[in-house]
């Protein structure tokens, strides 16, 4: 990758550079100001020691003049090592015991350090700029990408420039002008779905209708044939289980479709789960079963009755299927602070282990209840309701001990932050 393709990192990168290449003029300029200070300070020390020898030795005045003058050799140095050894001046000693080279240190500690805040905090502001601005736009990108992921599709990220950061946005439009493509074609696939499952249904009503009415005529012609009243209850039966697929095939395509919108209020969670075991109560009493409602307390719950009817609904008939006479069936709608339980518990037959992870796949029939006459979109159904309401399903079964599912709703009201 080509940092340098990147508008803001070339500003960046030559900001840094002008900045280091500004420092390092300066300490040119400073290292010539110390030398030249360093030689000043070496021109009044020997200033001073001249002035010192010639008051004591004036006949010496000479000498002294060709001291600082004369070329030196290495035992002319020795021997000066040796005398001012003597009196404890050595390369040993301490900087802050020789005055001069204490004051020249200081001045150069003081000004070292001033360059250097000088010199790092404009560093530190060129730096912090640049990064502030790069994850400003970053930050950016991501609230746009979280508005995508929540469905808002028309969202485009600004791809001009040059740099990674335009070639992401760029990658992250075309992408979302793939997914708004098809999210479109999905869209229009499923309302061609839902118009064609109505146009079959609108043209099974009528033939659907006519044999219900021949039924009843066949069956009122002749009452003493029971083979013949047999065979035409088992007809009326698969004509109403046709007529039960047509109408869930129905409501399963209008909400796949997403043309339905819930008609959200708070209802009595108590009322809608009592108001679904009473549907079910002359069946249940025919076939010598019972169903048990336990809520506690007014439970308050805004959903869509009527979506919600159908939803518990979908649950009770499968428990009422998968039970025999003298078994139970018991609704239990409890709430939390956060989350509003509904169970549907039976002890019926049970799921078997195979099934367990598919009985809410659409259309899906278990091979070991192949004697039962579901359709096998009730769950399905269900799951989507529910979920249309913010919650989730959750099922578990022992065989030959019962099945329980758990509609678990969220309590939004009571998760609102005061």
């Amino acid at each position: 990758m080509n940092l340098l393709m990147n508008r803001d990192v070339k500003k960046f990168l030559v900001g840094l550079l002008l900045t280091l290449l500004a420092g390092a003029v300066v300490l040119q300029i400073a290292a010539y100001v110390n030398a030249v200070r360093f030689k000043n300070n070496m021109v009044t020390h020997d200033s001073e020691l001249a002035g010192y020898l010639e008051q004591k030795h004036p006949e010496l005045s000479a000498e002294i003049q060709s001291a600082f003058t004369a070329v030196k050799s290495s035992a002319d140095r020795e021997k000066g090592k040796a005398l001012l050894r003597q009196a404890g001046y050595r390369y040993s000693t301490e900087v802050f015991l020789v005055p001069r080279a204490n004051g020249l240190y200081r001045l150069n500690a003081v000004g070292c350090f001033i360059f250097a805040s000088i010199l790092g905090a404009i560093v530190l502001i060129i730096s912090t700029s640049f990064l502030k601005s790069h994850f400003r736009i970053i930050d950016e990108y991501s609230e746009d990408i979280a508005r995508i992921m929540e469905g808002d599709v028309s969202i485009r990220l600004p791809d001009n420039g040059e740099g990674s950061l335009p070639k992401l946005a760029a990658s992250i439009n075309t992408m979302t002008s793939s997914l708004y493509a098809h999210i479109e074609k999905e869209k229009q696939h499923r309302v061609f779905m839902k118009d064609i499952l109505e146009n079959v249904s609108h043209q099974l009503k009528t033939p659907l209708s006519a044999l219900f009415m021949y039924n009843e005529i066949m069956r009122d012609e002749d009452e003493q044939n029971e083979v013949i009243l047999k065979f035409l209850g088992k007809s009326v039966s698969e004509l109403e289980r046709m007529q039960s697929l047509i109408a869930n095939l129905l409501k399963l395509a209008r909400l796949d479709a997403g043309i339905i919108e819930l008609d959200r209020k708070d209802h009595s969670i108590k009322s809608i789960v009592e108001q679904v075991a009473e549907s079910f109560e002359i069946r249940l009493k025919n076939e010598q079963k019972t169903c048990e409602v336990k809520a506690e307390g007014d439970i308050f719950y805004s959903c869509d009755r009527e979506w919600m009817l159908e939803a518990l609904s979908n649950l009770v008939k499968n428990a009422v299927e998968h039970t025999g006479p003298g078994s139970y069936i018991r609704i239990i709608a409890e709430e939390t602070p956060v989350i509003v339980n509904i169970s549907i518990e039976d002890n019926g037959e049970g799921i078997h282990p195979e099934d367990i992870n598919h009985v809410f796949k659409r259309f899906y029939r278990s091979k070991f209840t192949q004697d039962k006459q579901g359709t096998g979109i009730g769950l399905t159904l269900t799951k989507t309701v529910i979920e249309m309401h913010g919650g989730f399903i959750s099922v578990e079964s022992t065989m030959g001990k019962g099945t329980k599912f758990v509609v678990h709703l969220p309590n939004l009201q009571n998760c609102k932050i005061q």
